[in-house]
């Protein structure tokens, strides 16, 4: 297994939300936001699943950053899907 000390964790975390913050900035498209904050998300996720790390911490570094956006994935609500149309044909619909 790997071990990664949690400081350097905290400290990529900190650099991909500057890259977020830099990419809104300058225009990215949402394809490099989506990369940037899977990035994100991922450790966020290894930092409280593995590192201890509160989400208060985790929002310490966040907030002067890039405030309180969310990085997380939109998901659609159950209400709006049509579940009697399969999956396969949903997507093509919705291209």
């Amino acid at each position: 297994m790997i071990k990664i000390p949690k400081e350097e964790l905290l400290e990529s975390l900190r650099s991909g939300y500057i890259e977020y913050k830099s990419c809104v900035e300058k225009g990215n498209d949402t394809t490099d936001l989506a990369h940037v904050k899977g990035f994100c998300v991922t450790i966020e996720q290894i930092l409280s699943a593995y590192g201890g790390v509160k989400k208060e911490e985790i929002l310490s570094i966040k907030r002067p950053i890039i405030g309180d956006i969310s990085l997380r994935r939109k998901t659609p609500s159950a209400d709006k899907i049509d579940y009697d149309t399969p999956t396969i044909f949903r997507k093509q619909f919705e291209s």
